[in-house]
């Protein structure tokens, strides 16, 4: 029976309903051929041996040897194991001149969420289910308000391919082309009332379908679809499609700043724009993306997406894209895709080699008729055979079948084919991995970058999707969180002023790749080490939170603890240098005012030396004029001296002068004997 729908909602659906319909007749055909050759893709990494070879391109043997050497799922691990060791985490970095301290709170809060959601791990299933296997996976972002009825927590889910349906003609990866995109989930009764507790009894009164098939023919390659009853699961649809909303925009006709007020009815425009004459309210019409949610096939709503934002909340996970395809199928490939073909090959090398090695063990046996007791003898097998032949037989009569030796070809083309899969695919181990030498840190990265060249565009779509996922993320924080629950991510501080700022994420960020793995801290602890070993001062504190070590919190301790120690001693030391300069310095104070005292002392005895200057030339020409006076006197006194008595006194001082002269003599002479006699002359 059909439910009624004025139990659910006073508005007329039958709009919303018939562009659903006709959007998936529209792309039925499309999404068929899709679904099943992604299905085959599947079970080729599976490695589903119910796979035979048909006119449809199934892979496969034969119905007599179901038998399957898979060789595409250790190779499809590979490359998303490679992801996995090498996966990247997102951050928001300002852009030029941006606010640091906003791009760090978002940094911090998108960090947090991908961390307590495991929103990684989705990426990285993601990756290998769709880029590697199918070609295309979904990560859907949506609100859960079971928890936080006011902000809702933001949760992300990893679709696969049988889980959504969506424009087939769509281009870009960002979606910005996609008309619409359709989700499916099979949930309980007790689960989709709770999404919409105000229809509670409409929706536990929806009809169950009990049948073993999709009631409306639909997503049939969806697990719940295949031949199982759902007595008490109802098929939940969002639909998710382009629309335009009418948008209010101030604007500063000087800045160029904008701001959105469509719905902030709090604010007083008119009043704004009196005090604000530079800025003018415009009106126009916006893309959106609007939501109707359908269950078992009748429409519960349609209205704005529960986000508030302008974009899809889907990422698509791609792997091989190329647009210029006419076909949807073609144009979206994973890796499994093109190791379809050799993994064919190489099952049925290998099943061809197992049958000539086994037909050597018995080849059968060349007897005449009626030779044997038994015929059935000679298919024993096993040691201790015997043939009873009858009596008047020869030994010649029974003879083996000569075996027949296995051509060396066929090794040699089943060690091509096991090449010929990691050349169609572009992978080996070489690639992925990276010599172990003595060259650590940037080098060994730009190696192992150098190695993936043939895998690259994958993991460049990668990177795209993870930052058009940041994007998202980044908006849907603004659109929903208050105040109160920023801060809790933020450990009690406050939003920043530009926080929630529209143009923030649009001109002052942008989504960029950290490190979150493993074996990218060892890669950057190995950086770092190079880096020290340049002559670059790296913190021993930053090396040790860079490396994977055990107990890094109490070597960290023990760290900063031996760095408190040095810099007490080194102050210590700092210090008494500090009080020895002091005393140099008063000292050397000391000196300078004593060697002024004496310069000064100097300065005032110029004038007592040049007075006792002249006191003694006074004295000297006094000294001078007392010996004329003498000479004048004892010339008086010659005069009357006798010249007899004069010459006895000429005599007496002549005998006294070589007396004198005749000690000097001897006392030199003996000076020369005692030198000769100590030198031993």
């Amino acid at each position: 029976m059909l439910i009624n729908k004025e139990e659910l909602t006073n508005v007329d659906y039958s709009l919303i309903k018939r562009k659903i319909d006709n959007d998936y007749k529209r792309g039925k055909s499309d999404w068929a051929t899709f679904w099943s050759e992604s299905s085959i893709d599947v079970r080729l990494e599976a490695g589903d041996v119910s796979l035979i070879q048909n006119n449809n391109g199934m892979i496969g043997t034969s119905a007599r040897t179901m038998w399957s050497f898979n060789r595409v799922r250790p190779l499809l691990n590979l490359v998303s194991g490679h992801q996995r060791r090498s996966r990247k985490s997102t951050i928001v970095v300002p852009l030029d001149n941006g606010d640091q301290i906003t791009a760090d709170q978002f940094t911090k809060i998108i960090m947090g969420i991908y961390k307590r959601e495991n929103v990684y791990e989705s990426i990285s299933e993601a990756f290998h289910q769709g880029a590697c296997v199918t070609g295309l996976n979904l990560l859907h972002v949506y609100l859960d308000f079971r928890n936080d009825p006011i902000n809702g927590d933001i949760k992300v889910d990893n679709l696969a391919y049988n889980q959504f349906y969506m424009d087939p003609l769509f281009r870009k990866t960002d979606l910005s082309d996609c008309n619409f995109i359709w989700r499916r989930s099979y949930i309980s009764y007790e689960e989709a009332a709770s999404l919409m507790p105000d229809k509670y009894k409409a929706i536990m009164d929806l009809p169950a379908n009990t049948s073993g098939a999709a009631q409306d023919l639909k997503f049939q390659y969806m697990p719940e679809n295949y031949g199982m009853t759902r007595k008490n699961s109802v098929a939940y649809d969002e639909y998710y499609y382009r629309s335009y909303r009418s948008q209010k925009l101030l604007v500063d006709k000087e800045s160029g700043d904008t701001l959105d007020v469509s719905n902030k009815p709090e604010i007083d425009i008119e009043r704004f724009l009196d005090e604000n004459p530079r800025v003018i309210l415009m009106e126009q019409s916006i893309p959106t993306v609007r939501l109707a949610i359908m269950m078992q096939e009748e429409v519960v709503f349609d209205g704005p997406q529960p986000l508030g934002i302008d974009i899809y909340p889907f990422v698509p996970v791609l792997g091989y894209y190329n647009p210029m395809m006419p076909t949807f199928y073609s144009r979206i490939q994973g890796i499994a895709r093109s190791l379809r073909d050799p993994q064919t090959l190489f099952n049925r090398q290998m099943i061809s080699a197992n049958d000539i090695l086994e037909s050597q063990i018995n080849s059968g046996w060349i007897f005449k008729e009626e030779a044997v007791l038994d015929v059935n003898h000679l298919f024993q097998t096993g040691p201790g055979r015997m043939i009873p032949l009858k009596r008047g037989a020869q030994m010649t009569d029974v003879q083996p079948i000569p075996i027949s030796q296995v051509p060396p070809a066929i090794f040699q083309l089943m060690e091509s084919s096991s090449k010929e899969l990691n050349m169609v695919s572009g992978i080996n181990e070489e690639l992925i991995g990276s010599a172990i030498d003595d060259k650590a840190g940037i080098l060994s990265a730009l190696r192992q970058g150098a190695g993936l060249t043939t895998l690259q565009p994958l993991f460049d779509r990668l990177n795209l999707s993870q930052n058009l996922l940041g994007n998202i993320m980044l908006q849907t924080i603004q659109a929903n969180y208050t105040p109160a629950k920023v801060s809790k991510f933020l450990e009690g501080q406050q939003p920043a002023p530009l926080f929630y700022n529209k143009a923030f994420g649009k001109y002052h960020c942008m989504i960029e790749e950290g490190f979150d793995t493993e074996s990218q801290r060892q890669l950057a602890f190995a950086q770092l080490i190079q880096l020290k070993e340049m002559g670059i001062n790296v913190p021993a504190k930053h090396l040790i939170e860079s490396a994977t070590l055990q107990n890094k919190t109490e070597l960290i301790q023990a760290i900063e603890e031996a760095d408190q120690q040095a810099a007490q001693i080194q102050q210590a030391q700092v210090q008494a240098e500090v009080v020895e300069s002091a005393a140099r310095t008063e000292l050397a104070k000391a000196r300078t005012i004593a060697d002024k005292g004496l310069g000064v002392e100097r300065l005032s005895r110029v004038a007592e030396n040049e007075q006792l200057a002249i006191e003694r030339k006074a004295q000297g020409e006094k000294e001078e004029m007392e010996a004329v006076l003498n000479f004048l006197k004892a010339s008086k006194e010659i005069e009357h001296m006798d010249v007899s008595h004069l010459k006895e006194l000429i005599a007496i001082k002549n005998m006294l002068r070589e007396q004198q002269t005749q000690t000097l003599e001897s006392g030199n002479l003996e000076s020369k004997l005692s030198k000769s006699k100590l030198y031993g002359k």
